[in-house]
C-alpha cells in the first residue's frame, strides 16, 4: 500500500464527470494536485499555465532531451490520465488543450497567491493564545493513535466525538469496515483485522491518512446531496468542496478556523476532521476554534512532499545485524506494529525488545505483509543515531526477510494426476512426450518411471496410455 496507490492522485483519477469538473474550480485542490504530481510532469503544467491553453504536440516534445523523451511521455501520460491534459486537432497539427478551470485555478494561485475567499474575515481575537506546536502534535497523535489501536484489537475504543463541537460522530469502525481494513464475525459481530489492515499498519502515515480519507470521502459522494454539502444530484459539487476543505486544512497550516462561521455540511465535515485528528478545537472567547494539525499538513503535502513531512517526527526503532530490535517507545499502537513481524523478548515501560526470527517473519508474510514493507517499516522509524547510517537497517536482515520471503514461493500446489509402473520404457517416453507437448507435462522421472500432469488432462492421458499399449502390443 505504498503512497502512490493511496494518494490525492489516485483519488481523482477515480473521480467522474461532474465530480471533476467542479473539483478543478476549487483553488486548494488544485494547488494540491499540483504538488502531488512528479516533478517533470509539474514542469509541463508550469509551462503551460500561462499560455492560451493549448500548444503543439511538436512543441511540448521539445521540453526534453531525445535521453529524456520517455519520462516526458510518462509525464504527458500522467496528464491525460488525470484530465488535466487532452489532445485536439487544431490547424490541421496536434496541439495538447489544458483543463481551462484547473488553468485558470493554478494561475491565480501562482500569480496571486492562495486567498481563503470563504472565512477571509475570520481571525481570532488579538490577545487569543494558540496551542503550541506540541500540544497540536500531542492531540493528532492521540486520535490517530486510537485508530491504530483500535484496527489493531478491536476491543479498544475508537476516536470518539469531541463534544465541544455538538456535531453527530463519524462511525470509525463502519469506515475501517468498509475500506477493507477490517472484517466483522457474523457470529460475535466483533470486528477485527483483516489482511489489508496489517499492511496499512505498516504503511507511511502520508499513505494510511489518504486511505481513510478517500474511504470517508467515497462515503459522501455515494450519500445523497444534503449529506455532502450543496451540489447536485450526483453529488459532484458537495463532494468537491469537501476535498476542497480538507486540502485547504493543511495548505493553511497555522491559520485556525472559527467554527461557528462554518456552514452545516462543512461543520459536520470539520467535526469528523477533529475526530482522526487532523483539526484540534480550542475555546476562545465564545467562539470555538478548529486548528490544523500535523496530520493536516501532511494529507495535503502531496507525494514526497506529504512523506517527507510525514518522516519528520522522531524515530525510535534501532535495528542490530544479529537481528535484534530495540524500539525506545511508550506507544501501545507502536508496540503492536512491531509485534506483527517482531517477536517479543522483553517489554519495558519505555522500551520494547525483540527479535526477528523466522517464525515472526513467516507469521507477517502470511498475512500479506511483504519483505519489503518490513524493511521500509524499520527505516521510517529509525531512531536519530542510526538514521544517518547507510544502510539504516543492516543489509544481512533485510537479505534475510526476503529470503525468507522467497522460500515461501518456492513450491508450488498443483492438482495432477500420478501415473508409474509403465509396462515398457517406450511407452514411457511417448506418454512423456505427448503430456509434453500439450503442456500439460508438470514432472516425469526416467530413473523412477514416473510422470505427473494436470488432473484436467487425465482423460485424454487415460485414452493415450490404452491406445499406445495397444499399438505396442502390451
Amino acid at each position: 500500500m505504498a503512497a502512490a496507490s493511496a494518494g490525492l492522485v489516485a483519488f481523482i483519477n477515480q473521480l467522474e464527470g461532474r465530480q471533476l469538473e467542479t473539483l478543478f474550480t476549487q483553488p486548494y485542490a488544485t494547488v494540491a494536485l499540483m504538488r502531488s504530481l512528479q516533478p517533470l510532469a509539474r514542469q509541463v503544467l508550469a509551462r503551460l499555465v500561462c499560455t492560451g491553453g493549448a500548444i503543439s504536440s511538436v512543441l511540448v516534445s521539445s521540453f526534453a532531451r531525445p535521453e529524456g523523451s520517455s519520462k516526458l511521455a510518462a509525464a504527458l501520460s500522467e496528464l491525460t490520465s488525470l484530465r488535466l491534459l487532452s489532445k485536439a486537432a487544431q490547424g490541421g497539427q496536434q496541439v495538447y488543450v489544458l483543463h481551462p478551470s484547473f488553468q485558470a485555478q493554478l494561475r491565480h494561485a501562482m500569480c496571486c497567491g492562495m486567498v481563503d475567499s470563504m472565512h477571509a474575515a475570520a481571525l481570532p481575537p488579538p490577545d487569543a493564545v494558540p496551542p503550541s506546536t506540541s500540544e497540536l502534535a500531542a492531540f493528532a497523535r492521540q486520535q490517530w493513535e486510537a485508530l491504530l489501536l483500535y484496527l489493531v484489537d478491536g476491543a479498544s475504543s475508537p476516536p470518539g466525538p469531541l463534544h465541544m463541537l455538538r456535531a453527530a460522530a463519524l462511525d470509525v469502525p463502519s469506515l475501517l469496515a468498509a475500506a477493507g481494513l477490517m472484517l466483522k464475525d457474523e457470529y460475535t459481530q466483533r470486528q477485527s483485522i483483516s489482511e489489508a489492515g496489517f499492511q496499512f499498519l505498516l504503511a507511511g502515515l502520508y499513505s494510511q491518512l489518504w486511505t481513510v480519507v478517500r474511504q470517508y470521502l467515497a462515503g459522501l459522494g455515494a450519500g445523497p446531496p444534503e449529506a455532502h454539502g450543496s451540489g447536485t444530484a450526483d453529488g459532484g459539487p458537495g463532494l468537491a468542496v469537501a476535498i476542497n476543505m480538507m486540502l485547504r486544512l493543511g495548505l493553511q497550516a497555522g491559520r485556525p478556523i472559527c467554527y461557528p462561521q462554518l456552514g452545516p455540511a462543512e461543520r459536520a465535515i470539520a467535526a469528523h476532521m477533529a475526530q482522526l485528528g487532523l483539526l484540534m478545537p480550542a475555546v476562545t472567547g465564545a467562539d470555538v476554534w478548529l486548528h490544523p494539525t500535523r496530520l493536516a499538513a501532511v494529507l495535503a503535502g502531496g507525494g514526497r512532499t506529504g512523506e517527507s513531512a510525514a518522516a519528520s517526527e522522531e524515530g525510535y526503532v534501532i535495528v542490530e545485524s544479529n537481528f535484534r530490535v530495540y524500539a525506545y517507545t511508550t506507544s501501545a499502537v507502536q508496540v503492536a506494529i512491531l509485534r506483527t513481524f517482531v517477536r517479543c523478548d522483553a517489554l519495558l515501560p519505555n522500551l520494547f525488545v525483540g527479535t526477528i526470527t523466522r517464525d515472526s517473519a513467516t507469521a507477517a508474510l502470511a498475512l500479506g505483509i511483504t519483505a519489503n514493507q518490513m524493511a521500509d517499516f524499520l527505516r521510517q522509524h529509525a531512531h536519530p543515531r542510526v538514521a544517518t547510517k547507510h544502510p539504516i537497517v543492516p543489509a544481512v536482515v533485510t537479505d534475510q526477510l526476503r529470503l525468507w520471503q522467497a522460500e515461501r514461493s518456492r513450491l508450488r500446489a498443483q492438482p495432477a494426476a500420478v501415473y508409474s509402473r509403465f509396462e515398457s520404457p517406450e511407452l514411457f517416453s511417448g506418454a512423456v512426450e505427448f503430456a509434453r507437448q500439450a503442456g500439460a507435462l508438470l514432472y516425469s522421472s526416467q530413473e523412477r518411471q514416473q510422470l505427473a500432469v494436470h488432473s484436467s488432462f487425465h482423460d485424454v492421458m487415460r485414452g493415450h496410455l490404452r491406445d499406445r499399449k495397444m499399438a505396442l502390443g502390451l
